[in-house]
């Protein structure tokens, strides 16, 4: 005898978007608040090579599927070439 499969609710994708936009908007400003708070000779590139690793250390598992999962490099491609080319390029 097979097991019936369960009876899930439909998905929210709406709740979902708005989630991971809300979640990535508080990132992207504390990125942003990290920067402007640096003293003045401190390298926005330190910065966030320290922000990887402390990130690292208190969210290993999804550091690590940022940093390995297929699907995860081919968003941040596809989203790098969404963007707009800008005089002088990205600040990396």
């Amino acid at each position: 005898m097979s097991a019936k499969p369960r009876d899930l609710p439909e998905l929210d994708w709406r709740k979902v978007d708005r989630t991971i936009l809300r979640t990535a908007a508080t990132i992207s400003n504390a990125i942003d608040r990290m920067i402007a708070d640096l003293p003045e000779y401190a390298a926005p590139r330190m910065a966030r090579v320290r922000l990887v690793r402390e990130l690292t250390r208190l969210q290993p598992a999804t550091m690590q599927q940022i940093m390995d999962d297929h699907y995860t490099r081919e968003a941040y491609e596809a989203s790098i070439a969404e963007i707009p080319a800008t005089p002088g390029g990205m600040d990396l």
